[in-house]
């Protein structure tokens, strides 16, 4: 039998579970916002399919063509919160801090270490997750709302099956 023991360098007044526990926090954090990305992404392949088939729909009108540029640009507008401006960061050009830069830089700045999180990180993680319980609530309204309308908007003028298009029945 043998007994296992802390190796004694870790910082004086240093709690363990707590530092643990906030980087479990933090792998939460980065698991909704990856799960946000994604839907966002399937998304964005749904509107691209939908506005493909425009030139096939029988009863396209100019409406239909408004409220998938709206829908389109509120998906934008999603993914810029969450992602940041993907034309600024290719210019390395300064940007306000996106949820995923934010969640970023608490996990590389903290998940190799075992010391506590700074104040910095603390109020970076909770910010993000502010911006992520609130990106959540716009996606589903998004989603249940302009999404399902445009949808039915579709069905309605006959327009083709797209992938990720719900039917409407």
């Amino acid at each position: 039998s043998f007994e296992v023991k802390a190796v004694p360098n870790m910082a004086p007044g240093t709690d363990p579970a707590a530092v643990a526990a906030f980087q479990q926090q933090t792998a939460e954090a980065a698991r909704r916002g990856a799960a946000i990305g994604s839907e966002l992404g399937a998304l964005r392949e749904q509107l691209k399919h939908m506005r493909a088939t425009l030139l096939e729909t029988p009863r396209a009108s100019t409406t239909l063509y408004t409220q998938l540029d709206a829908v389109s640009t509120k998906v934008a507008e999603l993914a810029l919160r969450l992602e940041g401006d993907p034309a600024r960061q290719k210019l390395s050009e300064s940007d306000l801090r996106s949820i995923s830069d934010r969640i970023g830089m608490v996990m590389s700045g903290h998940w190799e270490t075992r010391l506590p999180p700074t104040q910095t990180q603390r109020r970076d993680l909770a910010a993000a997750e502010a911006g992520l319980t609130q990106l959540e609530r716009d996606l589903k309204s998004l989603m249940l709302g302009d999404l399902k309308e445009l949808e039915q908007a579709f069905s309605e003028a006959g327009a083709p099956w797209t992938p990720g298009r719900r039917m409407v029945y």
